[in-house]
């Protein structure tokens, strides 16, 4: 009787754990449709594609982080890189540069065991057409 209770408590534990590790996180991981768009439309270029671009302006840095969200799942570069994109679409950049991924901030309590973290510069590449008028 007693091994059975020690059972359920357990099985009870393990199930609001996995629950709180799915809570935990820096924010949504993109779906791979949006990240394949989003990859399109903020492409990431090499210093040496931006020195060689006259048009090209840098327009500030950008963060993110990701947590996992579960034990059976994982969280990788590319899909913290991709919510770099969406901030960097958001402001209004059509492009990264000097992008450099690390491990993230943990939070055991918030539910964040595990979490990858990434910068990068924002580019804004203008039409030089557009500026002569």
């Amino acid at each position: 009787m007693i091994t059975s209770r020690f059972g359920l408590l357990v099985a009870l534990l393990l199930f609001s754990g996995c629950t709180v590790l799915q809570l935990g996180g820096g924010g949504p991981v993109p779906d791979p449709a949006q990240m394949e768009k989003l990859a399109k439309a903020i492409p990431t270029y090499d210093e040496g594609q931006i020195a060689a671009n006259v048009n090209a302006i840098r327009a500030g840095s950008v963060e993110a982080y990701l947590c996992r969200r579960s034990l059976i799942t994982n969280v990788t570069n590319e899909d913290v890189i991709s919510v770099l994109r969406q901030k960097a679409y958001d402001a209004g950049a059509n492009g990264l540069t000097d992008v450099s991924c690390g491990p993230g901030p943990t939070t055991e309590m918030g539910g964040c065991m595990m979490s990858i973290a990434c910068s990068a510069t924002l580019v804004k590449i203008v039409d030089s057409s557009s500026s002569d008028k």
